[in-house]
């Protein structure tokens, strides 16, 4: 765990040589030469490097809520020494292990502030963080002390990486939030290696809390994501303490006014800002699923036990 008390001098891009050596331009497939301020690739496409980040996707996104909503909870959700809720949670939405990922080069496709990226350091993988959003820059404070780790700024439909390259790939709660899932998820599958892991949790249909959200999402989707917040901040105290007082009104608020239930107050306004403010939030099955991993040729393909979390691999060997 980085020890948050600490004020490092945070410089992604010099302090991880390797980063630069599996970078490849999106545009253009070539590699890029090195500099401290910007990244420049052969055929002259070139991209920032913004407080040691490699930032390769433009400034302002759709995925502009989760920036500031993980700027503002930058900490948050990692794990300490007495609560390891992280860990669990990638444990049950990836179905993996340590022994799955030691040693291992893996994608955290969609990062963050690095809760899951932090998991697998710990487990002894060499892990890139790679998000949409300004989540990069909590990522890569949160992070810091771990070299084998590197964060970038990048679109998770146009990755800066040669096909073939990760043995892992994990993607939680992030595909949903893109203009198409299927299409962010397809894009993923080339970058693993023959043999390669992939693990993704997306948003299922039957969650009856954010069925009931869509309800007020209309509205929501339209504030800042300030003037959201400072809604949802004054609004889930009140709802959680009816719901605590009143239990037979608990299904009824959960369809008029849907919030977490999460036991820390804090974590609660934050899953519930996170329901409420993304452009995107689609819903899948798990069967829907389980056949984008079949139509694009993964095997071993397994639904887990968290809805809806599916894993699969790509095959050694080509099919005949």
């Amino acid at each position: 765990m980085p020890d948050l008390g600490e004020q490092p001098s945070i410089d992604q891009w010099r302090d991880r040589p390797w980063l630069a050596s599996v970078l490849r331009c999106a545009m253009c497939g070539t590699s890029f030469g090195r500099s401290d301020d910007i990244l420049r690739c052969a055929s002259g496409h070139e991209f920032p490097v913004i407080g040691g980040i490699p930032r390769l996707s433009a400034p302002s996104t759709y995925a502009d809520s989760f920036g500031f909503e993980w700027t503002t909870y930058p900490t948050l959700q990692l794990d300490t020494a007495k609560r390891h809720e992280s860990e669990e949670a990638f444990r049950t939405k990836t179905g993996l292990s340590p022994r799955d990922v030691e040693g291992k080069f893996v994608l955290d496709a969609g990062c963050g502030m690095g809760r899951f990226s932090d998991v697998l350091a710990q487990w002894g993988a060499r892990v890139v963080a790679a998000d949409l959003s300004k989540a990069v820059e909590s990522a890569a404070a949160n992070l810091w002390s771990s070299e084998e780790v590197a964060v970038l700024q990048a679109d998770l439909r146009a990755l800066p990486f040669d096909r073939g390259i990760f043995d892992v790939i994990v993607s939680l709660g992030v595909l949903h939030h893109t203009p198409n899932t299927f299409d962010a998820f397809r894009r993923l599958v080339p970058l693993l290696k023959p043999g390669g892991t992939i693990s993704i949790w997306v948003y299922s249909r039957r969650l009856r809390l954010l069925l009931g959200s869509e309800l007020l999402r209309p509205l929501t989707t339209r504030m800042s994501p300030t003037r959201l917040l400072a809604v949802v901040e004054s609004i889930v105290p009140r709802v959680h303490s009816l719901r605590t007082r009143f239990p037979a009104a608990k299904k009824l608020l959960d369809v008029a006014i849907p919030v977490s239930d999460h036991p820390d107050p804090d974590w609660r306004i934050l899953d519930t800002f996170d329901w409420y403010s993304p452009r995107y939030q689609w819903k899948h099955s798990v069967a829907e699923v389980e056949s984008w991993f079949r139509r694009l040729g993964l095997v071993d393909v397994e639904a887990l036990s968290f809805p809806v979390s599916v894993r699969g691999r790509r095959a050694s060997q080509p099919a005949r």
